[in-house]
């Protein structure tokens, strides 16, 4: 995503090291030793790779700004990385246990998020998580980080209940975290 680009510097600078670490580290003791887990726009990978690979996870990280993966590949250099919009990415079926999309999904349109929604359910096993945020509520709207503008669009929880049902899976749980982010994580059926 080009805003990343322009901000990377900034952004991680300002991103608190520990948000985000609760609700994988739940979703981590779900998971099988070893497990392999995507990191679906990984930035340049703290905290969430980062928790991860400590934690034994094999990660496999995307990301569509150029500049946060090369952020990415300086801390993590043997993690495989790919760089390319989430709707555009393509991985074999069943590869990974459980997919992390923290702060991704809500930048990008209705359509497209259910086309990324539909490709996780593919690329997880049965039984395979998928933790992402975005707002509560349905609605769009514009904000700024370090003076670039992005959009934020949710479907809410009833919207994402909706595709997530109909890409294969189930909404397990929705809440608020500590930094006021609002989770979902989901499972694939068996």
């Amino acid at each position: 995503m080009q805003e990343y680009d322009q901000i990377a510097e900034w952004y991680v600078a300002a991103r608190d090291p520990d948000v985000g670490i609760p609700d994988v580290a739940d979703v981590a003791r779900r998971l099988s030793p070893r497990a392999c887990v995507l990191d679906l726009g990984c930035g340049d990978g703290i905290p969430i790779s980062r928790f991860l690979v400590r934690e034994g996870f094999d990660v496999v990280a995307l990301d569509s700004s150029p500049e946060m993966i090369a952020r990415y590949r300086a801390h993590f250099p043997d993690v495989p990385t790919r760089c390319t919009r989430a709707e555009e990415a393509d991985f074999p079926t069943e590869s990974f246990e459980a997919v992390v999309a923290w702060g991704v999904l809500f930048h990008l349109p209705e359509a497209k998020q259910r086309v990324v929604v539909r490709k996780v359910a593919s690329w997880l096993k049965p039984r395979g998580l998928l933790l992402f945020t975005s707002a509560e509520v349905e609605g769009a709207t514009e904000g700024e980080m370090n003076g670039v503008t992005f959009q934020y669009i949710s479907l809410g929880v009833g919207g994402y209940r909706d595709v997530i049902e109909n890409a294969g899976m189930r909404l397990q749980t929705s809440h608020h975290d500590a930094w006021d982010n609002f989770v979902f994580v989901a499972e694939k059926t068996a």
